[in-house]
Formats: structure tokens, sequence, C-alpha cells
């Protein structure tokens, strides 16, 4: 019975990939949708609007991916293990062993920016008057650092939807997005960049207030 359970914890996790892959696309469609109009010619911000909404879309996107930060790893681990028992065309055609490979990269590096959360938010007083304004910036750190992770998770996140399907005897339909691609193409990785602190994901405290800057759009 356990192996059959298993299976089955095994292919509801992978059902959830799926359904988070498409979630972040909506996200990134709406993101499209809105961003170009808070710019102006030259791609700058016109006002403190684009950062609103880019932390939105960080706060969506962060959490999407942040369960798997919990059992990724094991759908990984299984995908790793059974990718040399699999077609070896569909293993090349889908470059399966080089997105499994940055899969684990976006599952430490999305562990890494949670562990400093939880560092900075440890050292919170909360009875200090700023405490709530110092999570929240807090927040808005962390997902921002991690818009990197959890977006290649939704860009390499198909191969284990793939692999499934093909690990039960299903034909294979790649699962990666021109959308996804994309934004790939258009946000290179800035892990460390200071970010305004107004929103924060309504799972989480209320914003603090702190000045915005205005920054050149770089993603």
């Amino acid at each position: 019975m356990l192996p059959r359970y298993e299976q089955a914890v095994r292919a509801a996790r992978v059902e959830q990939v799926a359904v988070a892959v498409a979630a972040g696309e909506r996200v990134l469609a709406e993101w499209d949708a809105i961003s170009d109009s808070l710019c102006d010619a030259d791609h700058w911000p016109l006002d403190e609007r684009y950062d609103l909404r880019q932390q939105q879309r960080d706060a969506d996107m962060w959490a999407l991916f942040a369960p798997f930060l919990d059992h990724g790893p094991a759908l990984v681990a299984h995908a790793e293990e059974m990718l040399p028992f699999l077609d070896p065309q569909d293993r090349a055609e889908g470059r399966w062993p080089y997105r499994l490979r940055v899969l684990r990269e976006a599952l430490e590096g999305g562990a890494r920016v949670q562990a400093d959360l939880e560092f900075v938010t440890g050292a919170l007083l909360p009875d200090h008057p700023r405490a709530g304004a110092a999570f929240a910036k807090a927040v808005v750190e962390r997902n921002a650092e991690g818009w990197h992770y959890s977006l290649t998770w939704m860009e390499s996140g198909g191969v284990l939807v793939e692999m499934a399907q093909a690990e039960r005897g299903r034909p294979v339909r790649s699962q990666q997005s021109a959308r996804v691609q994309a934004a790939r193409a258009r946000s290179p990785h800035t892990v460390g960049q200071g970010v305004a602190t107004t929103a924060v994901s309504v799972t989480e405290a209320p914003p603090g207030l702190l000045a915005h800057d205005r920054v050149r759009r770089s993603r």
C-alpha cells in the first residue's frame, strides 16, 4: 500500500506543479498587460505605481513558488532517479537533465532567501512600533530577491509534468512557455536589488511606508 500511496501523493504534487505553472502564466500576462503603460517611451517608470505593481507581481509569483520549497526537492529527486530509464530522445528534446538542474538550483536559492527573511524577522521585537513596517519591508525584499527563483521554477517546472507523463507511458508534450521565456529574456537576475516597501502579499503583514526611488525598468 505504501508505494501506491506515495505514487498518489507524487501524482497530486505534480498536478500542483502544472496548476502553479498555469497560474504563473496568468501573473506574467497581467504584468505584461500593464507594465508598459506604467513606463515612458524610454522604459522609465512614470511614478510609484510601477513599483507597487512590480511588488505585487513578485508577491504573487513567490506565493505560487513557496509551497514547492517543502515538497519540490522530493519531486526533483524522483525525476532525477527516473531519468536514465526514460526515452533518450525525449530526454534530449525536452532538455530534461538541464531543466532538472535549474529546478534544483531554484529550490536552493528560494530556500536561501526564505532563510534570510526568517533571520531578519526572528530578530524583530513584536512590541516595537516599527516592527510591522520592518516585517513588511523584509517580505517585499524576499519576494524581489526570490523573483529569479520563482520565475525559474515556472519556466522549467513543466519538466516534472513531462517526465511524469513519460513515466506513465503517455505521449510527452512540452510544458515550456513562450511567455515565461520572454519574461526571462527581459528580466536578468538582480539578486540584492533594493526594493521600496509598500506592497505585500495578502497572506503576510500589512506594508510599511518608505519613499520610492525612480529606478529604470530592468525586469
